[in-house]
């Protein structure tokens, strides 16, 4: 049951520019440039699952896939300028039905130039795309080639980064001998799992005629931001830096980014923000940090914080909530019990408001009782392959053939509570 981990392997990285149109006014939404990084023949795909146990009746091997990277303009929500963004596309090689469109929303990145070696998330997006999906995976405003901070949990900059990606692609798959089909789906784990919501509530409200949501599965994400840092203020929690990151959005947003110390107590209020520049892993700064949040902060900060839920960091939290809306398409939200990072109560707070918002497509789904964060992602991730799979193959609703439910049943068994 090695396969549970999640799939993962290295491969180099290299490629030749394919297109550079020509600029003109800036607009989000365009096409920069695109290359190749990588291609995958299906054999080697095989070869690699068979050798980690991962049975193909969970995740079929059926065609090779190449993987671009593509280079688009996008818009900063805090100023409304127009920059450079980037993200990877995994496109099927010779698919023989046509091949729907997918959104991958990846989970927590700090480093800018975080690795691109088709291990973790990005092993998720190459499991789709060999079973036919053409997967667009954005790495955020401020990561990967992109320009600015990384603006981090923010819904408008999430969700814009996606849809410009979905948008600028267009331009790209006519020329890449792929099908698509009118299908898309939207998905993404943990950030990503919020990144999900954002862009799913976005394209609904604002691009539903252009681009329709065949289906949507976000999963464990901190969907209530804000309460779950209200609640969490004087827990302990082994991933502190996270409340720094929102804190550097926070002060990003208000333009105002050189005085996030201004709310620490020393020395966190001169060490730690020179390490949020992009370079520092989350283990570096993670192991500088109280495993209580808010014993970094000064006493008027938290007292604003606990006193004040309309204004100030509060405030912005609350405005970058994304459960609080009415989905019209279906919704599988997977989640699990044991979920030490993202509180699972965020998805059971994300349905119960949907359905008191008259959302009648919504549903929840344990992936596990006991599993922590990491594996959680694993048995989540099939879930949601599955539930795809039904609307893609016909059967919508449908969440997989029972025997394969059965074996992830079975699996569970042989994977530690975390």
């Amino acid at each position: 049951m090695q396969f549970f981990a999640i799939i993962l392997f290295c491969f180099s990285v290299n490629g030749p520019l394919l297109a550079a149109p020509p600029t003109g006014n800036p607009v989000a939404g365009k096409l920069l440039e695109y290359s190749l990084v990588k291609s995958f023949p299906a054999e080697e795909l095989k070869a690699f699952f068979k050798k980690h146990q991962i049975p193909k009746v969970v995740l079929p091997v059926n065609v090779g896939l190449n993987v671009y990277e593509v280079i688009y303009t996008t818009t900063y929500p805090e100023d409304n300028s127009i920059i450079r963004a980037s993200g990877l596309l995994y496109v099927p090689i010779n698919s023989p039905k046509e091949s729907p469109l997918m959104i991958y929303n990846h989970g927590t990145e700090i480093c800018r130039q975080f690795s691109c070696d088709f291990t973790g998330e990005q092993s998720i997006c190459l499991a789709f795309a060999t079973d036919g999906y053409i997967v667009l995976t954005p790495d955020y405003m401020g990561l990967g080639k992109g320009e600015r901070t990384q603006l981090y949990l923010n819904s408008k900059a999430e969700s814009g980064a996606s849809v410009d990606m979905l948008i600028a692609v267009q331009d790209v798959l006519p020329q890449l001998n792929v099908k698509p089909s009118k299908q898309l789906f939207v998905t993404g784990y943990s950030q990503g799992g919020h990144a999900a919501m954002a862009t799913t509530r976005l394209l609904q409200q604002q691009y539903a005629q252009r681009f329709p949501i065949t289906a949507s599965a976000p999963m464990s994400g901190p969907y209530n931001i804000e309460q779950t840092a209200f609640d969490g203020r004087n827990q302990r929690y082994d991933y502190p830096v996270f409340f720094f990151l929102l804190l550097q959005s926070y002060y990003e947003s208000i333009g105002k980014p050189k005085e996030i110390g201004s709310a620490l107590n020393s020395p966190y209020d001169t060490l730690i923000p020179p390490l949020l520049d992009g370079e520092s892993t989350i283990e570096d700064i993670d192991k500088l940090l109280p495993d209580t949040i808010f014993k970094a902060a000064k006493p008027q900060f938290l007292y604003q914080f606990i006193h004040d839920s309309t204004t100030g960091f509060r405030g912005y939290l609350k405005e970058n909530n994304v459960f609080d809306w009415k989905p019209e398409m279906p919704m599988q939200l997977c989640y699990c019990n044991g979920d030490e990072e993202v509180n699972y109560h965020n998805s059971i707070t994300a349905y119960n408001t949907m359905v008191k918002n008259g959302s009648k497509s919504v549903e929840l789904w344990r992936a596990g009782k006991k599993f922590g964060h990491e594996n959680c992602a694993s048995f989540a991730v099939i879930y949601t392959k599955m539930f795809f799979d039904g609307f893609r193959d016909g059967h919508p609703g449908n969440h997989g053939p029972a025997f394969k439910r059965l074996l992830l049943e079975i699996g569970k068994l042989t994977v530690k509570a975390r």
